[in-house]
């Protein structure tokens, strides 16, 4: 009998400390989050050009996060921009604004990825698509916080 009672609370103890654990995988968005980073997780959100927006080349890119973004080597987050899906072929990204270039006339999708210092998935995302027409005589204005060395520039 005296097991019994000593097991009980343990067990109940064991499930507890579980049950926290598992609670605070789930809220940093690093566990099997949404690509969003599921509720309370960190998000960033593509705020111009609008989704299905004609524009010009080049063009500027803005975005916010909810976390402070910066140069990976200040531990910050920081965003990785790529086009057409192709995650592999990316532009660090240090500032809520980026000007992108050189992108051919035509649809073509923006993504934007948050990433950690170290370079691996935040757990949040978005993406538009935009028409690219004919180049522009000029920026749009903003200023470029890519790293170069990274990836693909645009």
């Amino acid at each position: 009998m005296m097991k019994r009672s000593i097991a009980r609370p343990v067990s109940v103890a064991g499930a507890v400390a579980l049950s926290v654990l598992l609670a605070a995988c789930g809220a940093n968005g690093t566990a099997g989050g949404a690509a969003d980073g599921g509720a309370g997780g960190p998000k960033v959100t593509i705020t111009s050009p609008a989704d299905g927006a004609d524009v010009s080349m080049p063009f500027t890119l803005r975005f916010t996060t909810s976390v402070p973004i910066g140069p990976p080597d200040s531990g910050r987050e920081h965003v990785h921009v790529f086009t057409d899906q192709d995650t592999a072929d990316y532009t660090v990204v240090t500032s809520p604004s980026f000007t992108i270039q050189d992108l051919s006339p035509g649809k073509h999708t923006v993504g934007v990825t948050l990433q950690h210092a170290d370079h691996s998935p935040a757990g949040a995302s978005a993406q538009i698509t935009v028409n690219v027409t004919a180049p522009s005589g000029g920026d749009s204005g903003g200023s470029d916080g890519g790293y170069s060395g990274y990836g693909g520039g645009y």
